[in-house]
């Protein structure tokens, strides 16, 4: 009967449809944030800049997103040549070490590491120095670096072979090679994870607020949630906005229209080394200290707070606060996962320019940093609910229909993480026989019913893998929560936010486990047995 019914549907008219619905949420934050923007300053804003603060926040900003990226692409592409073209022992063990650091979240780590200084002052006068922007640089750098060290090792593995086989016929030195072969090839790879790293930094609030670091962050949740001055949060969003399209200009400009690598040629595998003396002793000391500060400390720590806390810890409603973000995180993946299978499934069939501009939009919502993406659908569903409330107010419709509901939650992550799951099905998509999807449709069936009977089946695996993924960064999402949730909604990361806000860190060690526990036991399946199945 279901199948029946989609048969039925007009392939052309659904698609158009979904995508002016798709592109039309995209587009919302923007609307706005343009609109008040333009709108007559705030007292709020008009002390802020009488004061000279406004260039010091965009000072710090820029500062900030400099030092995280650098430090982030540094540690990130060591790591990944390391484990690369060196043999490590237990280098599967090392790799998911690596990357378990993206499982705890940076509000997280830096509550956590306020702890930590207690025992290691010598550390904190370290990482909490200027240099550092008195510990917000060394939060976002060593638990985001894995971005640059996923990209950099997965292109390091595959794409190089030939180049250094190359150099090393004509002589070519190991230091040689690395500065002048693998290095230029892999910049667009390190500037482009770099991008994401940045886009986590920009999007977060909770770490500069704790080490009082005034960033365009701090300001639009001053704006925004001490003054409720939308006016003024929308200045300060845009100027957000100007300096993400920015860097992403940049990032196009470094590239061009250069090919770093012949994505026809067959590589082999790189010809590992093992590394002997003072170079072995560096290469594990290295990944040692990595691994000591971004994941061994804090969960040595994390651990000790929440079983010395544990008797106020179990007073929190864990089950409760648990169930609330499981909730809205199944909810919007599977909402997420439904439009971008559906709009990939169109797609794939689209050439030339339409392609592209549907691409395009449905990625952008994820370059947004999160509190401007949140202001701006918080200001535009204000105004859907009081047209809402005027139509139907006859009926005892609440004010506040959206606003007041986890809806809107739900559509702050669906705009926020939609651009995930497109872009890796769509890779998945354009790596399947297409002449499969043609022999569906020549023997009567629609676009829709081939999706639902061939292509899901087919894309099984990255459909899982793509569901990991979201499940990952929804999880420990705070800023869209904190920003957009109903009133006396709580989820695990809102609830470390208020206690550690509170200076009750230690309450909130727990809940923060809780959280890491979850999302490293699907990393480990992602990079590990997931990995290894997919292979076999």
């Amino acid at each position: 009967m279901f199948l029946k019914v989609i048969r039925k549907l007009n392939d052309r008219r659904f698609f158009i449809v979904l995508s002016v619905l798709v592109f039309t949420l995209m587009i919302i934050p923007f609307i706005n944030i343009i609109y008040n923007f333009f709108q007559p300053h705030s007292p709020f804003y008009l002390a802020i800049i009488e004061k000279r603060r406004i260039h010091a926040g965009l000072i710090n900003t820029i500062e900030l997103i400099l030092k995280v990226g650098l430090l982030s692409a540094f540690i990130g592409f060591t790591l990944a040549y390391i484990l690369t073209f060196y043999n490590i022992k237990h280098s599967k063990i090392w790799k998911i070490i690596m990357v378990i650091p993206l499982c705890i979240p940076v509000y997280v780590a830096a509550y956590t590491y306020s702890n930590i200084y207690f025992y290691l002052p010598w550390l904190e006068a370290i990482t909490r120095s200027n240099f550092m922007m008195n510990g917000a640089v060394f939060i976002y750098a060593m638990f985001l670096y894995p971005y640059v060290f996923l990209a950099s090792k997965a292109y390091l593995s595959k794409h190089l072979t030939n180049y250094i086989e190359v150099s090393k016929t004509l002589g070519k030195t190991n230091r040689h090679i690395f500065f002048k072969v693998i290095l230029p090839l892999s910049r667009p790879i390190i500037i482009g994870s770099v991008l994401f790293t940045l886009f986590e930094t920009l999007s977060d609030f909770a770490v500069v607020e704790f080490y009082g670091v005034l960033t365009l962050s701090r300001y639009i949740n001053l704006s925004w949630f001490a003054t409720g001055d939308f006016i003024s949060a929308s200045k300060f969003s845009l100027y957000i906005l100007i300096i993400m399209f920015v860097l992403l200009f940049l990032e196009r400009a470094s590239r061009k229209n250069k090919k770093y690598t012949d994505s026809d040629s067959i590589q082999r595998p790189i010809k590992k080394t093992k590394p002997q003396g003072f170079v072995r002793l560096l290469i594990y000391g290295f990944m040692s200290l990595v691994a000591t500060l971004s994941f061994v400390l804090p969960m040595i720590q994390l651990i000790v707070s929440s079983i010395i806390n544990y008797e106020i810890s179990s007073q929190l409603n864990l089950i409760q606060i648990s169930t609330n973000t499981l909730i809205i995180t199944i909810i919007s993946i599977a909402v997420i996962l439904v439009v971008a299978l559906l709009l990939t499934t169109m797609t794939i069939y689209l050439k030339g320019y339409k392609k592209q501009v549907i691409s395009s939009f449905s990625t952008i919502g994820y370059v947004v940093p999160s509190m401007v993406l949140a202001l701006g659908l918080y200001l535009f569903f204000i105004q859907v609910d009081q047209q809402i409330y005027k139509w139907f107010s006859s009926f005892g419709l609440n004010r506040m229909l959206i606003t007041s509901s986890i809806t809107i939650i739900i559509i702050g992550f669906f705009v926020k993480f939609f651009s995930i799951a497109y872009t890796n099905l769509l890779s998945a998509y354009n790596k399947t026989d297409l002449s499969l999807l043609d022999a569906s449709i020549t023997l009567g069936e629609t676009k829709i019913s081939t999706l639902i009977r061939v292509t899901i089946p087919m894309l099984k695996k990255s459909i899982i893998a793509v569901t990991i993924i979201l499940f990952i960064d929804m999880f420990k999402e705070l800023t869209i929560i904190y920003s957009l949730r109903p009133f006396n909604f709580k989820t695990l990361s809102t609830e470390v936010y208020r206690y550690a806000g509170n200076e009750m860190i230690n309450v909130a060690a727990l809940p923060s486990l809780v959280i890491i526990v979850l999302c490293s036991i699907l990393v480990i399946y992602l990079e590990g047995g997931f990995s290894n199945a997919k292979a076999k």
